[in-house]
């Protein structure tokens, strides 16, 4: 038997490939050794310290200085990025006629502030001061606000949105001069913004019509005294008291005595031709405005009905009243009747339905006493309801005065008077509809009282609305005194969403309504802003509720032709939008007016009651919680975030007729027995923390009525990673917490609630307490890392500001050091500056600029200063004097020596005098010499007073000085 083939031998696994060797780590590269400081002279001593940039910064990208890598931003597509809440220097000039850049939304609107360095602040010397513009515009280069005046500072903002892309466009305009200038751009969310700033910013929007004013007699108007412009313009609204005038851009320029612009070429009119337009327009409205102190000349800003899209559905059509019940109108109309009051609500939309349509035998649209604006007749009939549109008028008048008849649907048993103001969506005539009511002169040579016959208007609405406007326009003002009559006007608070404002719901005694869905949430579309008083259901093209049906406001809004043909002859239609959420306010401010004045009328047994329901009233009203459920007051699923009393997205809650009635009841009782004593508390909306005040400050929560001790409690909540706070009984003082150091603005609140206690007496059953926030604000300054200035000048001064020393330094990277060598004893202060414009100014407005406090040189070196650089934002660069007199150099022993020294300062500021003798031989200072404080020179050498002196004459004018250096000689 042959011996088994043997098993091949394995081959050897080979070793496994050794991972190859890392190079091994470099050393880090050290930083370069600063060159060594060398000693001071005998005698004398070293100044130095560390340099940085406070941020967030940023620096325009062309300047005009050789110092400077120049990278031009003049094209969006070259656009600058601008972090969020930086500070910008720029500056504009010769070809560098425009600067771009970029910037991301965020959820709140930005408002930003041009300031201009060389302009003097009169709007008027278009000859010599410097014109920047600016423009705000989106990824798809619409324009979105504009600062284009002739002021010193322009506004403009950054629209809410997160993530959205804008473009800040400084524009260099030179029809009227080519003056250069250096500029700061500063950020700041509305949060921290003065109201000054919030109206500045609104008046900016740029959605306005190129080819109208608005043009309007103020309350003080005095024919009598008008100058030819403001004569000029009124020509234009002939016996009106203001309206909308049609007029050209040329028209516009030409009587606003704008520079001629034919020839008139830049980077931007040729980019952005329509931006400039807009830019020219409202140039014009601010030279009109600035010479005609009898009028308001405003844009024309449009204004748009508030309704979202619906695409009907027939599964949908079937209307719901969760609206109703939401609100509680059944209870209250179970109370108060459901017939028809003689509650007048003025509707300024697109008109009424024709009186031969069900939709106007099912409510209650007295066309009689209305007007149409848009045509100037008296029918206010909406011209898309009968051409089978839908009709916004037909469905917000409706939701209010639709009978509760047993037919279709039921309404909030009141009145409509149909004021048509808008047309295919836009809404052009409101400030003439406003006079109207108002009982002013206007187009139409007729008012309301005059075709009601005295009737009393309780109320109205207004769902439109748009984001140019301002609390001090010609419209809120007249609303103003309409409110002041008595009149409550509810507003829809826009459909723009997070951190969006909009006119006219934003003035101050109109009570913007936002939107709610069938959950009591607010409707996704709704607007958020500190101008939302309460909300109503506005509803939602969904379900939330999961009834099947889609949480929408169904009223009438189509003629019977198209309901038949299109909607199976289900009237009811289905809309979203605060423009459904507003009605729902003024039916329910009418009603309770009308419950006050005209039923319950607590003021026959209580004279000392008001006889009328203003805003007055129904302010304190909403703050005592009677008018309004706080549905925000907890959290709840699909929201997250509890926001309990008064809150930026529903206002006081949303409204509760019931509940109102409940409250006016109780005046009539005897429970509440003054407006004035309601019970609420009150504490500030704001308190601002700032550096300055070491980020500390004060405040105190004040009851009112009975709310206080024996009624509830007072608890409060706070975050404490941002804030530490201590009481004192109902004074508080809130302090930044030390070891919060992030930079940027932080907006924080203090929560305080006010659990009843147990057996108080309350008005009605389930009454509450609604708490308040106190927003405390504050803005922590960092440092600036990624930015450079390579050449800077620095100068140490002594106490009458003549510079002893100057360096030249630099910051890389946000960081810098300087130092001063073989200096004498005494007290300085150091100034740093740079120069941007290439000017040698170095320092002063429109450049960076630093200084320490005096600090004193006795026997060691100064080694510990630090300076921070900034912009500086206000002012003009400071001239120093100029010393223009030639001194006498001999003096003679016992005889008087004069000199008058004569200077002068283009600034025209004060001068200051003093005068230094040195004796040359020995370095001893002498003072047989004064100066006066006109610069006379006097004094009598004596006999041991002979010998060269270094003289020194300081001319100063608190910021720079002059110095006169000269040799005396004082002879036998």
């Amino acid at each position: 038997t042959p011996a088994p083939t043997p098993a091949p031998t394995p081959a050897p696994t080979p070793a496994p490939t050794p991972a190859p060797t890392p190079a091994p780590t470099p050393a880090p590269t050290p930083a370069p050794s600063p060159e060594p400081t060398p000693e001071p002279s005998p005698g004398t001593y070293n100044v130095a310290g560390a340099l940085g940039v406070e941020g967030p910064f940023a620096l325009d990208s062309d300047l005009n200085s050789d110092d400077y890598e120049n990278v031009t931003n003049n094209f969006t597509n070259r656009a600058q990025f601008l972090d969020t809440a930086s500070t910008l220097l720029g500056w504009v000039g010769g070809e560098d006629d425009v600067d771009l850049y970029q910037v991301i939304a965020g959820p709140g609107r930005i408002n930003l502030e041009l300031t201009m360095v060389n302009h003097d602040g009169n709007p008027g010397n278009t000859n010599n001061n410097v014109d920047l513009d600016m423009f705000v515009v989106d990824d798809q280069e619409n324009t979105n606000n504009v600062g284009g005046t002739y002021a010193k500072v322009e506004t403009a903002y950054i629209p809410a949105g997160e993530g959205d892309i804008y473009y800040v466009v400084i524009d260099h305009y030179r029809v009227d001069n080519s003056v250069p200038s250096a500029y700061v751009l500063t950020q700041t969310p509305t949060f921290a913004s003065t109201s000054e700033q919030k109206d500045a910013a609104a008046r900016a929007n740029a959605d306005f019509n190129l080819d109208e004013i608005l043009i309007a007699k103020k309350p003080a108007f005095n024919r009598s005294g008008l100058n030819q412009t403001e004569n000029e313009l009124t020509q234009e609204i002939g016996d009106s008291d203001g309206g909308l005038v049609n007029m050209s851009l040329v028209e516009l320029e030409k009587i606003a005595g704008l520079g001629d612009d034919q020839d008139y070429t830049s980077t931007f009119r040729t980019n952005f031709p329509d931006a400039y337009k807009k830019g020219r327009y409202m140039k014009a409205i601010s030279v009109l405005s600035e010479r005609s102190p009898n009028l308001f000349i405003e844009p024309s800003w449009q204004r748009y009905i508030q309704v979202e899209s619906f695409s009907p559905d027939p599964r949908y059509d079937t209307y719901q009243w969760w609206n109703f019940d939401v609100v509680n109108i059944p209870e209250a109309l179970d109370i108060i009747g459901q017939e028809v009051k003689p509650v007048n609500v003025a509707v300024l939309d697109s008109g009424s339905p024709f009186s031969i349509d069900p939709a106007y035998a099912g409510s209650i649209f007295d066309t009689q006493w209305g007007w149409d604006m848009e045509d100037n007749d008296p029918l206010a009939d909406d011209e898309e309801f009968t051409t089978g549109s839908f009709s916004h008028g037909t469905h917000v008048g409706s939701t209010i005065s639709m009978l509760n008849d047993g037919i279709d649907g039921n309404g909030m048993a009141a009145r409509v008077t149909p004021l048509r103001v808008c047309y295919q969506n836009g809404c052009g005539p409101t400030y003439a509809a406003y006079l109207y009511l108002n009982g002013d002169a206007n187009d139409s040579g007729t008012n309301f009282a005059q075709r009601s016959n005295g009737q009393k208007l309780h109320s109205m609405n207004m769902s439109y609305g748009g984001s140019g406007g301002s609390a001090t326009s010609s419209s809120c003002l007249k609303l103003g005194e309409l409110a002041d009559k008595g009149v409550l006007i509810a507003s829809s608070s826009g459909n723009g969403g997070i951190g969006s404002i909009g006119w006219p719901s934003a003035c101050p005694k109109v009570y913007a309504v936002g939107a709610t869905n069938g959950t009591d949430r607010r409707s996704s579309y709704s607007s958020t802003n500190e101008y939302v008083a309460f909300s109503a259901p506005g509803g939602e093209y969904s379900d939330w509720n999961a009834d099947g049906v889609d949480d929408l406001v169904y009223a009438y809004a189509y003629v019977n032709s198209s309901v038949q043909t299109n909607n199976n002859g289900n009237p009811m239609i289905g809309a979203q939008g605060t423009s459904m959420a507003s009605p729902h306010g003024a039916g329910f401010l009418g009603l309770i007016k009308y419950y006050y004045e005209d039923i319950v009328k607590p003021f026959e047994s209580n004279a000392s009651l008001p006889t009328s329901l203003t805003y007055v009233e129904v302010d304190k009203m909403l703050a005592a919680n009677l008018l309004t459920n706080d549905v925000n007051k907890e959290a709840r699923p699909n929201d997250s975030v509890a926001r309990p009393g008064w809150d930026e997205h529903l206002g006081y809650g949303i409204i509760d007729l019931h509940k109102a009635i409940q409250a006016i009841d109780s005046f009539q009782d005897g429970y509440f027995t003054s407006f004035d004593t309601l019970p609420y508390y009150e504490g500030p909306s704001v308190v601002t923390l700032t550096s300055q005040d070491s980020y500390q400050g004060q405040f105190t929560i004040t009851p009112s009525g009975a709310a206080g001790e024996g009624f509830n409690d007072v608890t409060y909540t706070y975050q404490s990673e941002f804030l530490d706070v201590e009481a004192n009984g109902l004074n508080f003082t809130v302090k930044k917490q030390d070891d919060y150091d992030w930079a940027g603005w932080v907006n924080t609140t203090i929560l305080f609630d006010f659990p009843l206690v147990e057996g108080a007496d309350l008005p009605f059953d389930g009454y509450e307490l609604l708490s308040v926030g106190v927003n405390v604000i504050f803005n922590v300054i960092g440092e600036a890392y990624d930015i450079n200035f390579p050449a800077l000048r620095a100068r140490l001064l002594d106490t009458n500001g003549v510079p002893v020393a100057q360096v030249t330094s630099a910051i890389i990277d946000g960081q810098g050091n300087f130092v001063f060598t073989s200096i004498e004893p005494g007290t300085y202060r150091m100034v740093i500056g740079s120069d941007i414009n290439g000017d040698n100014s170095w320092g002063g407005p429109g450049e960076m600029s630093g200084s320490s406090a005096n600090f004193e040189i006795t026997d060691s070196n100064v080694s510990d200063l630090s300076i921070t650089l900034s912009p500086e934002l206000a002012g003009a660069i400071n001239n120093a004097p100029v010393i223009t007199s030639s001194p006498f150099t001999d003096a003679y022993v016992n005889q008087l020596y004069f000199y008058g020294v004569r200077a002068n300062d283009e600034d025209g500021d004060l001068l200051s005098y003093s005068i230094e003798l040195v004796n040359r031989e020995n370095g001893t200072t002498a003072d047989f010499l004064s100066i006066s404080s006109n610069g006379a020179v006097t004094g009598t050498p004596r006999e041991d007073d002979v010998g060269e002196y270094d003289a020194s004459i300081i001319v100063s004018d608190g910021v720079d000085a002059a110095v006169q250096e000269f040799i005396l000689t004082v002879n036998e």
